[in-house]
């Protein structure tokens, strides 16, 4: 039996659909021109829109800056309303192609990843982990990599004058040892100096504060002052300061240090810096029936100004070390194998990124600088009377490199250097690299 009263529900639904379709093809029928043209207007105003979002979409990505002592991927959790913060960086370089029969290497020199929780607008954590040689195991020749924690702090954010932090702390001392991501140097290894006779990079565990002074037109003026596990004497060596450094493993606390660093930018452009480290390092040690003070004192000052393309760096440091001798006899050093108990070194660099005078019109040719970079450092200035200076350890270096970004958070590097030391010895190398930042 056929249900009518199905289909008249049915008719009449549809009744009402084309009654309604046809209304409306009314209304749009009276519809004046200046209605329809403001309409198009808009709707093209619209698309406009969404292409540009889609564009930035595919642009470079979002570059931060330096802040509170920290290089720019390491500062993302800063800038998050709350919650989780991821980043990092990584270098990977082919290196020691050296003239004559030394091995050549390439090498995932390191992966580090930024993990930062921001708790609210007072509270915020940050940490730095570094996988360093692509593995924690030994290649053929005995040579292993590491994964350690470079810093894990608490900021505790009170005002832009003062703040207060504590934990695994990066020593704020000379240009990069905070800021050693690889696009904010030239070269691909770090400077010497900062790596001989500061020992980047260098973390200790600490307390302290920092904060930034706004100047009006004298410019700002920032600092960062700590309180931190000192070093231990029992590090010290002829060649360099690197085994100075405890990392946060189970650190000697018999001994403390006081780390300083000011920064003065009184024009954009123009940064001068100074740091200091003072503290005693024998960390309960004694030598010949004594004590060791083993009091370490270093002090850095640098400058930079940058215009237009153009980038100019200076960094000089100087050490002095009390005990030297009663250090000597308890890591049983004897002749020129003695800790140095006065070090020095400098460093110039220029750079001009010949890309800032061109208007190429792509973002792919928009940074590519030359660079020269001219080293001196000796960590055997003066030896305690009976002992001797090494002359391999007075040494000289010039590098000449240059340093691409595609984009500003990717760098591919080139360089030459000539190594040289007082004895005589002189070694050419040639490096290639590639680092990124996210």
């Amino acid at each position: 039996m056929v249900n009518w009263t199905g289909q008249w529900k049915m008719l009449f639904v549809f009744f009402l659909v084309f009654s309604f379709a046809g209304t409306q093809v009314s209304f749009a029928g009276q519809a004046s021109e200046e209605r329809i043209k403001k309409l198009e207007n808009q709707i093209k105003v619209l698309a406009d829109e969404i292409e540009a979002i889609k564009s930035a979409s595919v642009t470079e990505p979002v570059v931060y800056k330096e802040e509170f002592g920290l290089a720019p991927a390491a500062t993302k959790v800063y800038r998050v309303d709350q919650g989780i913060s991821f980043g990092g960086y990584g270098e990977v370089l082919v290196g020691n192609v050296k003239e004559g029969d030394a091995n050549d290497v390439v090498d995932n020199l390191r992966l580090v990843l930024y993990n930062g929780y921001k708790y609210n607008d007072h509270i915020v954590f940050n940490s730095e982990i570094e996988f360093e040689h692509g593995t924690t195991g030994s290649n053929k020749d005995g040579k292993s990599g590491s994964a350690s924690v470079e810093f894990a702090y608490i900021d505790f954010l009170i005002s832009e004058e003062f703040n207060l932090r504590g934990g695994l702390l990066l020593t704020p001392f000379g240009t990069v040892n905070e800021i050693h991501e690889p696009t904010t140097f030239y070269g691909v290894g770090r400077p010497e100096v900062e790596r001989r006779i500061i020992p980047s990079t260098w973390r200790e565990s600490g307390a302290g504060a920092h904060g930034t002074f706004a100047l009006g037109a004298a410019g700002d003026l920032s600092y960062r002052a700590y309180v931190m596990s000192s070093a231990d004497a029992r590090g010290f060596k002829a060649s360099d300061n690197r085994s100075l450094r405890i990392k946060g493993n189970r650190a000697r606390f018999e001994d403390m240090a006081f780390v300083g660093r000011l920064e003065y930018d009184p024009v954009p452009g123009i940064r001068i810096g100074g740091s200091m480290y003072y503290g005693n390092t024998g960390q309960g040690e004694t030598a010949g029936g004594q004590e060791i003070d083993g009091l370490f004192q270093m002090y850095s000052v640098d400058g930079q100004f940058q215009y237009a393309g153009l980038d100019l760096r200076a960094l000089g440091v100087w050490t002095t070390l009390d005990d030297a001798a009663l250090i000597n006899q308890l890591k049983e050093y004897t002749g020129n194998k003695s800790v140095g108990e006065e070090q020095s070194g400098w460093y110039v660099l220029g750079a001009y990124n010949i890309f800032s005078a061109l208007d190429s019109g792509s973002r792919y040719l928009e940074y590519l600088a030359p660079f020269f970079r001219y080293e001196k450092f000796d960590t055997q200035e003066k030896v305690p009377t009976g002992y001797e200076r090494d002359p391999k350890n007075d040494r000289t270096q010039y590098t000449i490199g240059l340093n691409y970004k595609p984009i500003s958070n990717v760098v591919i590097k080139a360089e030459y250097q000539n190594l040289d030391t007082a004895a005589g010895e002189a070694t050419d190398q040639y490096n290639f690299g590639v680092g990124y930042v996210f």
